[in-house]
C-alpha cells in the first residue's frame, strides 16, 4: 500500500525543496530532467532523456534520440580543467582523423560558475559537425557539457548550451535533506507551530498553529502560504505576502512579514504581526518572532467525519496494507473503536487512482470479505474517497455497528511523528511521550518522570503539580510503559501506544 501513499501525497514537496534550495530552481520556465550528481535544468519541451552510462545523460528535444540537445558526462583523477581538456583533446584525435580544435580552450564565466569552453570541427557522413564542450571542475569532479549542431542540416539545437550550464546546480553530498515537516516548540517543550510541505493538505505549504482561548486545552488551526506569491532574497529567504487561513480567507494584511528560511537541517520561521489584527489575544494568534523549527517526519490517516463533526472512519495507509478503524456503539452511548484491515496483495487497481479492495479482516482476524458487495478506494484531489456497498444480511448487531453503505470523503490528517527510529534515552522518550499526549489531548502535561524497569521497559509519567485548597498535588496525565523505541501500551487502558508520534 506504500505506493498508493506515495501517490497521494506527491503535491508539494518538490516545489518547496526546489524553492528553499535556490533561486535557479524556483524558474518555472524549466523543467528538472536529470537528479544525478547535478541538477539539470533544460527548457520546458524538452522530451527525452536517455541515461547513457553510469556517467553519462543525452538530453534530445525529440523522442527520437536524435543529435542530443545537451550532453553531460562526468569523470575524475583529473586536477585541473586544463589538464582534461588537453586528454579529451587527444582522445577526440582518435575518434575523428579530421578533428579540428576550431576554438582554442578560453576561459568563461556561465551564470556564477567560472568555466573552460573549447570547441571541435569534424565530418561524419559527409556533414561538418559544431561540437562545444564546456567544462568545470568541482570538488574532485570534472563536468563536461556538450551540445553539436550540423547547420545543412538545420540541427542547431545547441543554442542554449550556456544558459544550461548557467541554470545546473551541484548536489552537495552534505546537504541536509529537506524534511516532511519542521516543528517549533516553546522553551517548555510544548508544540507550536509546525510547517507541512509535503502537499497532501495543500498544493501551498501549510503552517499549523496550536491556539486556545479560554480553555485550557489547545485546538490546532493552519494557514496556507501561497507559494506562487513568494519572492526569494538574495540570501535565500523566502517572503510570503499571499496568507490564507484554513477556510480561504485572504489573512495577509495580519502580517508585515512572513519568510522561511533554509538554514543547515532547520527552517527559520521569521513573523512580524501587524499588532492591531491581534483580536482574540495572544494566545489565538501568530505572534512577531524568529522560530527555529526542527525537521520532522509526517504520515497520514484520512478522516470521514459525520455532519456533527464526529469522527467516524480513518484510513491509516502507512503500512503494507491498509487499516480502516470504526467508530461504533452498541445500545450504550458511549463509542468504541474497531479496527478492520483491507489486503492489498490481492487489490486490483481499476485505474491509477482507484483500488478495488477483495480481501478484509476484522480486528480478530476473520475474514468478512462477504460482508461487502464492493468496498473502492479513489484517490480525489489528495483525499481518498471511499465507495462502499454492504451486503445489508450481514448487518448484525444494528446500523450502529457496522459499516453501512454509503460515499465516504477521508481528508487527510497529518500526524508529527520523530524523524529518529531510535533507540532513545530515557529523557528522549520523556519529551516524546509529552509530545504525543499533546498531539492526542489539546494538553501538554508540564513534568514527565522517566523510570528503567528490570525488563529493560521504561515507565513515564505525565504529571503536573496542581494546588487545591491551598495544598499541592499531583494531577497525572498519562502512565505509559514503552520499549526504548517508544513502543508500548497506555497503563490505565492497556492500548497499545507509539509515543513517536
Amino acid at each position: 500500500m506504500k505506493g498508493m501513499r506515495r501517490m497521494i501525497s506527491m503535491l508539494l514537496a518538490v516545489v518547496l525543496v526546489c524553492s528553499l534550495a535556490g533561486g535557479a530552481l524556483a524558474d518555472d520556465e524549466y523543467d528538472t530532467l536529470a537528479d544525478w550528481g547535478i541538477r539539470v535544468f533544460v527548457p520546458d519541451g524538452t522530451t527525452s532523456v536517455y541515461d547513457g552510462s553510469d556517467d553519462c545523460y543525452y538530453i534530445y528535444t525529440t523522442e527520437d534520440e536524435g543529435i542530443p540537445y545537451v550532453m553531460l558526462t562526468t569523470f575524475t583523477g583529473f586536477d585541473s580543467e586544463k589538464e582534461f581538456i588537453e586528454e579529451f583533446t587527444d582522445y577526440m584525435e582518435t575518434e575523428y582523423t579530421d578533428l579540428k580544435v576550431t576554438s582554442e580552450t578560453s576561459q568563461k564565466k556561465i551564470g556564477d560558475r567560472k568555466c573552460f569552453e573549447i570547441d571541435y570541427g569534424y565530418t561524419i557522413s559527409g556533414y561538418d559537425v559544431h561540437d562545444r564542450r564546456v567544462v568545470f571542475l568541482e570538488d574532485g569532479t570534472t563536468y563536461m557539457f556538450c551540445s553539436k549542431e550540423v547547420e545543412e542540416l538545420d540541427l542547431t539545437v545547441g543554442i542554449m548550451l550556456e544558459e544550461i550550464v548557467a541554470m545546473s546546480e551541484l548536489i552537495d553530498g552534505e546537504e541536509e535533506e529537506i524534511a516532511d515537516a519542521y516543528l517549533y516548540c516553546q522553551e517548555d517543550g510544548m508544540p507550536k507551530y509546525w510547517l507541512d510541505i509535503t502537499g497532501a493538505l495543500a498544493d501551498d505549504p501549510v503552517l499549523h498553529c496550536y491556539f486556545r482561548s479560554s480553555d485550557p486545552t489547545f485546538y490546532e488551526s493552519w494557514f496556507v502560504l501561497d507559494l506562487d506569491s513568494a519572492e526569494e532574497d538574495d540570501d535565500g529567504v523566502l517572503h510570503f505576502t499571499g496568507i490564507k487561513d484554513q477556510y480561504g480567507f485572504d489573512h495577509s494584511d495580519w502580517f508585515k512579514s512572513l519568510t522561511i528560511e533554509l538554514l543547515g537541517d532547520r527552517v527559520i520561521l521569521g513573523v512580524t504581526r501587524d499588532e492591531s489584527t491581534l483580536a482574540g489575544g495572544e494566545e489565538d494568534n501568530i505572534l512577531s518572532g524568529v522560530y527555529k523549527m526542527l525537521p520532522m517526519d509526517v504520515d497520514f490517516y484520512y478522516d470521514y467525519r459525520q455532519d456533527d463533526g464526529m469522527l467516524k472512519y480513518w484510513l491509516d495507509l502507512n503500512g503494507e496494507d491498509i487499516v480502516l478503524h470504526c467508530m461504533f456503539r452498541s445500545e450504550g452511548p458511549d463509542f468504541y473503536e474497531s479496527t478492520f484491515t483491507l489486503e492489498m496483495d490481492d487489490a486490483e487497481w481499476v485505474t491509477d487512482y482507484t483500488i478495488l479492495v477483495n480481501t478484509v479482516y476484522d480486528s480478530m482476524g476473520l475474514d468478512v470479505s462477504d460482508w461487502f458487495e464492493s468496498l473502492i478506494l479513489s484517490e480525489v484531489e489528495g483525499a481518498i474517497l471511499m465507495n462502499v456497498e454492504r451486503d445489508e444480511s450481514t448487518l448484525a448487531g444494528g446500523t450502529e455497528n457496522n459499516i453501512l453503505t454509503g460515499v465516504y470523503m477521508c481528508e487527510p490528517r497529518p500526524y508529527l511523528i520523530s524523524p529518529d527510529d531510535g533507540p532513545f534515552t530515557a529523557e528522549e522518550l520523556g519529551v516524546l511521550a509529552q509530545r504525543h499526549y499533546f498531539f492526542e489531548n489539546g494538553f501538554f502535561p508540564p513534568r514527565a518522570d522517566v523510570e528503567e524497569n528490570d525488563d529493560g521497559t521504561f515507565g513515564i509519567h505525565l504529571f503536573e503539580t496542581v494546588r487545591d485548597g491551598g495544598f499541592p498535588h499531583t494531577a497525572t496525565s498519562a502512565w505509559y510503559t514503552v520499549d526504548e523505541m517508544g513502543l508500548g501500551e497506555e497503563d490505565t487502558s492497556g492500548r497499545a501506544v507509539d509515543i513517536t508520534r
